[in-house]
């Protein structure tokens, strides 16, 4: 009776035994179920086709992944079979390395292979293709576009102003009015000229907006600007508004351009010469003409 009752028990613990590892062949486990990035101190990934490795910044997003992956029996008959194969190598606080290949239906960790969950394998592949796209992409400050336009004033509103794109521009087969920052504060008059600079982008709104306007100028300051240090003068058309002048002028124009040019030279304008001037307010000159004073 004591021997049966041995036999019996001994064939209770087979059964569990085995169909404890039917259950784990069957459901697998999850190798990485434990891994927080904190553990991992740097990661790379080879992706084979089209060998190149690529090292990763952030492993959260991968550590995310890997908790996922689910392994079955050992099979290494992953040698048999082609694809693509996209190992990641993880150095880890501890001092070890270790190598993880998601190569579809395997998963093969530090050279050997399992029989694997596909959804999650397949995650890992997408990923490391992923950030592949991300390095052949080109940087962003390549992407950046500078598009000028020019647009005449209809309206100053605040700190915005509200313009018309001339004949011929582009902008203008878009929308017929625009709103643009005047960040600059540039003092504008209805019907002015001004010159935008913006990155390309046009809103969908009315009156329309601008994706990124970068700066806006008067015509003339834009091709004075280009001049670099060169001193040059043009005329504003402003009658100066200043009181309490002097008599002694600070120099006088000696030569000047067509109109329509801008002068190449100090002392020279587009407006006439053998005028004397003084210095003005915001790097400007004030010229006596027709017992006036004129910006």
């Amino acid at each position: 009776m004591r021997k049966r009752t041995i036999i019996i028990l001994l064939i209770c613990i087979l059964s569990a035994a085995i169909i404890m590892i039917v259950f784990a062949i069957v459901t697998g486990r999850k190798p990485y179920k434990d891994l927080g990035a904190e553990q991992i101190v740097s990661a790379t990934v080879h992706l084979s086709p089209p060998d190149k490795t690529i090292q990763i910044t952030e492993t959260k997003e991968l550590v995310d992944l890997l908790k996922d992956v689910v392994i079955y029996n050992e099979d290494n008959s992953y040698t048999e079979h082609d694809g693509q194969g996209v190992t990641f190598t993880l150095a880890m606080t501890d001092g070890t390395q270790t190598s993880i290949m998601a190569y579809n239906p395997f998963l093969v960790i530090d050279g050997v292979g399992y029989k694997t969950k596909f959804e999650p394998c397949e995650a890992l592949n997408h990923y490391a293709n992923m950030l592949l796209e991300r390095t052949e992409m080109p940087d962003c400050a390549d992407n950046t576009q500078e598009i000028t336009f020019q647009a005449a004033v209809i309206e100053v509103i605040g700190g915005s102003v509200l313009v018309k794109p001339v004949d011929g521009s582009l902008e203008l087969n878009a929308a017929d009015k625009f709103s643009i920052p005047n960040k600059e504060g540039l003092v504008l008059q209805t019907g002015g000229i001004v010159e935008i600079v913006y990155n390309g982008d046009i809103l969908e709104s009315y009156p329309a907006q601008l994706g990124e306007v970068y700066k806006i100028t008067l015509p003339e300051q834009a091709k004075a600007d280009a001049m670099g240090d060169r001193i040059l003068y043009y005329d504003t058309g402003r009658e100066s508004t200043a009181s309490g002048r002097c008599g002694n002028m600070d120099g006088e124009i000696t030569s000047m351009v067509d109109r329509t040019e801008i002068p190449m030279e100090d002392n020279q304008s587009n407006f006439g010469s053998g005028f004397g001037y003084q210095y003005g307010a915001d790097d400007t000159i004030e010229i006596y003409r027709n017992e006036k004073w004129f910006v």
